[in-house]
């Protein structure tokens, strides 16, 4: 007997050829369509909760339709990624406007789309770095993720890529201190003109310039620190010793060197009385950005810098640095040894540097390189004064004491020698420069008749010289082999360019 007050399931109703086997449900006739609008919503559903269980805070940002994104055609920044070596994946960045809630809002928005083969896995990098966003750096709005992903920000923001080439030296120096700040690299820093201030984003296009992280450091995100004043003036109010002098060394006079020289060390003259007044013993090296296969920072030995090879990427370059912050930390107190004023017109005072550049590349041979791992660590030396081919040697010995030959370099797959450029450089500061400088010394509690500032900072210390050139070179002439000195090793090392001098001056006697 059946009990028609049990629910039926209405599902069978007005079906044919209905069969139930093992919960298998096959509903023929005209309700077919039912389970093939269940089995897709059942794909999508597992597929979103995949997603959202792979990136858990995507529900924290509003989804957005590709149809809801209305692009300006003003503004538009396109280029190539690289996904695992491979380049073909694009991403463009655009200015929009947004429909949220069917009304089309007069914010300003922009827009990251990607496409290509890797556009998905570019689009999650970027939504996690964002997302994870803790001092609220990233203006990050929404997302789409159709089959042209996009992330959408915030504002209207252009990629510094965009206004590198009218950074100038400051407002490099400033970025520098900036992705210091924020923790991020260049290519991810964005400027919003209409806040007037810099964020970080995601991955725009790729930067030209050198940029280095120089460290923890606090400085506003305003473009008003893109002026030079602007960034002097904060600077000079705090304690970030090292950066103010390198603020102050970009506001040198870059001038074209008047006197031929080839000295191996930045030296400091007076062009009115033809004397040098200071010179630096020493010349510190730095790893070029690109030399990934070289540690940061060198360690200083006696007469020698040392790089450790890291072996992470193939190319090797360095870079000799000007000693400009290290000769304005002490000018002060040479200046006062000289009994050099103040009020003096002190811009006649030149550095004089040459800048040294090396590069080469370890050989890309995975053999050679498994034989530089089980070697033991390598090291790069550095060493001046000496002829092109001794300033750099490879050694397994942490004192360099022995060099690594041609044959066991090549066994290794070290580039024996390194391609050396040399280009002379003359530089000045002003007198309110030096005035700023003397004023922030004494605000700090320094002497600057002394060289503590400098030693406070870490540099290396100048050797003061009294002597004029013409004295200068005849000493340097007169002093024989088997006494050497002191005044004569600086003979030695400065005679070259007092010829120069002299020969200019000859040549223009109003130079004098």
């Amino acid at each position: 007997m059946t009990d028609h007050s049990r629910p039926t399931m209405e599902i069978f109703t007005g079906a044919s050829g209905t069969t139930i086997d093992r919960s298998h449900l096959s509903n023929v006739g005209r309700d077919q369509n039912i389970y093939t609008t269940i089995h897709h919503n059942i794909v999508q559903n597992r597929g979103e909760r995949k997603l959202n269980k792979d990136i858990p805070d995507l529900s924290e940002f509003t989804e957005i339709k590709r149809g809801d994104i209305f692009k300006d055609d003003h503004v538009c920044y396109s280029w190539r990624l690289c996904s695992n070596g491979q380049d073909g994946t694009e991403a463009a960045v655009f200015l929009a406007q947004i429909m949220i809630g069917g009304r089309c809002e007069n914010s300003r928005f922009t827009v990251k789309t990607y496409r290509g083969r890797n556009a998905m896995k570019e689009w999650r990098r970027d939504f996690l770095q964002c997302s994870k966003d803790l001092c609220g750096n990233v203006p990050l709005f929404g997302y789409n993720k159709s089959s042209l992903p996009s992330l959408i920000f915030h504002g209207e923001l252009v990629p510094l890529a965009h206004i590198e080439p009218r950074l100038g030296r400051m407002g490099a120096h400033y970025i520098d201190l900036l992705i210091s700040n924020l923790g991020c690299l260049a290519d991810e820093l964005w400027m919003n003109p209409i806040k007037g201030n810099f964020c970080r984003g995601p991955t725009g296009p790729e930067c030209r310039g050198t940029y280095y992280d120089r460290g923890v450091i606090t400085i506003p995100s305003d473009v008003e620190f893109l002026k030079e004043d602007t960034v002097v003036r904060y600077l000079s109010s705090t304690t970030y010793y090292l950066w103010f002098l390198n603020a102050l060394s970009f506001r040198r006079s870059i001038e074209d060197p008047d006197i031929p020289f080839t000295t191996s060390y930045p030296g400091v003259i007076s062009g009115r009385t033809k004397s040098i007044i200071a010179f630096a013993p020493t010349v510190c090296w730095w790893r070029t950005p690109f030399s990934g296969c070289l540690d940061k920072f060198p360690l200083e030995l006696a007469g020698a810098s040392r790089f450790y090879l890291t072996d992470t990427r193939r190319r090797v370059g360095v870079f000799s640095d000007s000693g400009a912050a290290s000769w304005l930390s002490q000018a002060l107190s040479i200046f006062h040894a000289h009994n050099i004023s103040l009020n003096e017109d002190l811009s006649t005072y030149k550095l004089i540097f040459p800048n040294f550049v090396l590069g080469g590349a370890l050989k890309k041979s995975k053999q050679k390189r498994q034989r530089r791992q089980l070697c033991g660590p390598i090291y790069l030396f550095l060493r001046l004064p000496s002829a092109p081919e001794d300033l750099c040697s490879w050694s397994l010995d942490p004192t360099g004491e022995t060099a690594l030959s041609a044959d066991m370099c090549k066994y290794l797959g070290l580039p024996f020698h390194l391609s050396l450029t040399v280009s002379h450089h003359q530089n000045s500061w002003s007198t309110q420069m030096y005035k700023a400088l003397h004023n922030y010394q004494v605000a700090r509690g320094f002497d600057p008749t002394t060289t503590d500032f400098a030693r406070a900072c870490g540099h290396h210390m100048y050797e003061m010289f009294v002597e004029d050139l013409d004295r200068f070179e005849e000493s340097s002439e007169s002093t024989t082999e088997t006494a050497p000195t002191k005044r004569s090793r600086l003979g030695k090392l400065f005679a070259p360019f007092i010829r120069g001098f002299r020969y200019l001056t000859c040549r223009n006697p109003d130079a004098a």
